[in-house]
């Protein structure tokens, strides 16, 4: 089972090295309007990021059909064969996870919202897959309970070598949630990460010991 279990949700090079500079992210997710935001090509992107990440980093393939997804999918690994290329979950994305995962590249399947849609990527070996918590909830769904049903799918058809990560997080209590119901990982974007890092309490405590340790007296 992979070791990764904190990636952080975006493609904003500042946020990530502030992010990574703490030993705490194991990962990089992005997607393509988090792409498009930086008005970089891919390749840019993930060049500026291996500067100082050496972990994999989630890229989105695109395409309608089984063969147009294969295709954008080989040509994203040959910027970087650590990627892990996100396919949607659908007939024509499971297809081609089931395709490309035996020519060595890295899927991560992704948009899931059906249990199902896990168990099917789960048996094509997809290295990971990401069913959506934030998103699912807007649109009135419990992505909570899909990530917990995925992995008991997984657990029972002995399924050991794909990890799940929760995505579209949008909370911290979704972090928590998400871990509890079996996700292996998570991907969070930069405001949840320094959430994660934080309580007022904290905060005020801090703030209080360092008044108090001025004027303890210095040898």
């Amino acid at each position: 089972m992979s070791a990764h279990r904190i990636f952080l949700d975006t493609a904003d090079v500042q946020q990530l090295k502030d992010a990574v500079s703490t030993g705490l992210v194991d990962g990089i997710a992005t997607n393509p309007e988090k792409m498009g935001h930086t008005g970089k090509s891919y390749r840019q992107v993930v060049a500026e990021i291996r500067e100082f990440f050496e972990g994999p980093i989630a890229v989105q393939a695109v395409g309608r059909s089984t063969e147009e997804i294969c295709a954008c999918a080989r040509e994203l690994h040959q910027i970087d064969p650590m990627l892990a290329i996100k396919i949607a979950a659908n007939k024509a994305g499971l297809t081609a996870v089931k395709i490309l995962v035996p020519e060595g590249i890295r899927t991560n399947a992704t948009l899931i919202f059906n249990p199902t849609q896990g168990l099917l990527a789960g048996l094509a070996e997809s290295p990971f897959i990401s069913p959506f918590i934030g998103r699912a909830k807007m649109l009135g769904y419990n992505g909570i309970e899909t990530v917990r049903k995925i992995r008991q799918l997984f657990e029972a058809f002995e399924l050991c070598e794909t990890a799940i990560i929760a995505a579209s997080i949008k909370d911290v209590d979704q972090v928590i949630e998400s871990i509890l119901a079996g996700a292996h990982a998570v991907a969070v974007p930069f405001d949840v990460f320094e959430a994660m890092c934080a309580h007022p309490q904290t905060t005020e405590g801090l703030e209080a010991f360092i008044e108090i340790y001025t004027n303890i007296p210095q040898d």
